[in-house]
């Protein structure tokens, strides 16, 4: 999508650290972004933060994922041309504790979305996947072509997600499904606005980094000291 076919672009998740940043490339790029977030894990605070650093406040809907109808409604009220799906949830350490949820809230959220994409004539959709559907990869680096072999609900519900879409753009051709399977993305905004700011107890191990170099958290743990590596901790990340 560049900047001279300017498009209208759903960000589902888009209150959160990914989808922000993604935000602000869209409307750098030229085009219009609608947020649909239930700010259970983004804040509200970031609309503006991205609107002082674009210029461009984007247009917010409050709703869950897997609420259909609401999406329907958004990507019609809104003029929709084009979904960055983000939202779900993200731990794979809580999606063993309380799997229910994931499956719910990762399946259903992205059926949803594509059954509302369907009905509204939509055909363009980015599906945030995850590199969990990779599991335990015996080589290193993990290449595309890698079996898909997750470990935890979390890394299920991704690759789920992804049969769903494919089964879509099976039965209708002109529907376009792209899955993303990143690692661990790290980073802020270079002006320092925007950046990973989690609730609760991170699950990722930079915002654990950087929550402790600010002396909001007193330390981090490392977990094993007799692995097979040079120092015995572990080196998977």
């Amino acid at each position: 999508m560049s900047s001279r076919h300017a498009s209208v672009v759903l960000v589902t998740g888009g209150a959160g650290f990914i989808g922000s940043h993604t935000c602000i490339a869209l409307i750098e790029a030229g085009h219009r972004v609608v947020i649909l977030d239930n700010l259970s894990h983004g804040r509200e605070a970031v609309l503006e933060r991205i609107g002082r650093i674009t210029g461009d406040v984007p247009a917010f809907v409050r709703a869950d994922v897997c609420d259909e109808a609401t999406v329907l409604a958004t990507l019609r009220a809104h003029r929709v041309d084009a979904v960055i799906h983000f939202a779900g949830l993200k731990s794979a350490s809580e999606s063993v504790r309380d799997p229910l949820t994931y499956y719910v809230n990762n399946v259903g959220g992205t059926i949803a979305v594509a059954r509302a994409m369907r009905k509204a004539g939509l055909t363009d959709l980015v599906f945030s996947s995850s590199s969990a559907v990779y599991g335990d990869a015996r080589h290193c680096p993990i290449g595309e072509s890698a079996a898909i072999a997750p470990v935890s609900p979390y890394g299920h519900s991704k690759a789920m997600c992804e049969t769903v879409l494919r089964d879509v753009c099976t039965a209708a051709p002109m529907f376009s499904a792209h899955a993303v399977r990143y690692f661990n993305p790290v980073g802020a905004h270079p002006g320092g606005s925007l950046g990973e700011d989690p609730f609760g107890i991170p699950s990722s191990l930079m915002p654990y980094i950087t929550q402790v170099a600010v002396g909001r958290r007193e330390r981090l743990s490392i977990f094993g000291i007799d692995y097979p590596t040079r120092d015995g901790t572990g080196v998977r990340d």
